[in-house]
């Protein structure tokens, strides 16, 4: 069993709750409906902000995020509200994955552990990490009206 299909439905709710604080400044919710279940669905990720705009990252193995590939807006839960955020997605050029990972995970070892990179003693990713985490993730970028 996937323990995040136990951990990500608490995730979502505290996101959205009073209590979004305690995980906002590092976790946005993505909402959207699938394809072809039109199930509504609540993926919590974690994010690095540049001015209006909020990078994350996930495996391409994954398949919820195909349900994004297609679509040019969505909504998110940041900070609390939801936002309608314009989507775009990246996962053909491995250059601007690997740009993303080296934000999302410098001087974080939460996402680099995640995304299986080791940082070194100041906090900055191994090249040789960088480059092969970025032949196996995808990058969304939202950006918030």
């Amino acid at each position: 069993m996937n323990l995040w299909f136990l951990i990500n439905p608490f995730v979502a709710l505290l996101a959205r709750s009073p209590l979004h604080f305690i995980i906002s400044h590092q976790i946005l919710v993505i909402k959207f409906e699938g394809k072809k279940s039109r199930k509504n669905y609540l993926v919590p990720v974690s994010y690095h902000q540049h001015a209006s705009s909020y990078t994350c990252v996930t495996l391409r193995s994954n398949i919820w995020w195909r349900n994004l590939k297609e679509i040019t807006h969505t909504q998110i839960w940041l900070k609390g509200k939801l936002r309608d955020a314009q989507i775009k997605i990246e996962f053909n050029n491995d250059q601007v994955v690997e740009s993303t990972l080296r934000d999302l995970v410098t001087n974080n070892k939460v996402d680099a552990y995640f995304a299986k990179i080791k940082l070194d003693k100041d906090g900055l990713p191994y090249t040789d990490d960088l480059m092969n985490a970025a032949k196996l993730h995808t990058v969304l970028k939202f950006t918030v009206s």
